[in-house]
């Protein structure tokens, strides 16, 4: 963050960011180019408050170890991670589409269409859990409908 609050943009060495995607609790999503292959990623830093301790900085490192092992159509992939001037980052595979909500509202989906989309979710909630990962913070803003009907 920069002496004003708002996010400046990072420098992540292998890594072109082009745009700001999100801010949330937990810090902020950029768009960026992987620079060595030319693919478009998301990267997500996280708000150095949320891991000052040791035990916040482990339990991270652990989660994102756990989520780079999960291989399901509707999770979206990890790449890499690291630690970049004091600030925790990981960078996964960008998945373009509109947030659950507003997929639901724009596509005038029916109750039968609706019911089969959180089915998918449930799908790739269980695989997660079944990893021993638990998402903490699941809702319509961290899931991404792509145009082909596919949840991630």
């Amino acid at each position: 963050m920069d002496r004003h609050g708002s996010a400046s943009i990072p420098e992540i060495e292998g890594y072109q960011i082009t745009e700001k995607l999100g801010e949330g609790g937990m810090g902020v999503v950029w768009k960026a180019v992987q620079l060595s292959t030319g693919q478009q990623v998301a990267i997500k830093y996280i708000a150095a408050p949320r891991l000052a301790s040791s035990k916040a900085q482990v339990r991270f490192a652990r989660e994102v170890r756990l989520a780079a092992r999960m291989k399901h159509p509707y999770i979206a992939r990890i790449y890499d991670s690291g630690l970049q001037r004091g600030m925790f980052y990981y960078v996964m595979e960008l998945i373009e589409g509109e947030r659950l909500d507003r997929y639901v509202l724009t596509h005038k989906l029916t109750e039968r269409q609706i019911v089969t989309l959180m089915q998918a979710i449930c799908r790739a909630v269980h695989h997660a859990h079944t990893l021993g990962v638990v998402h903490r913070d699941l809702k319509p803003d961290n899931i991404r409908v792509t145009s082909d009907g596919i949840p991630h």
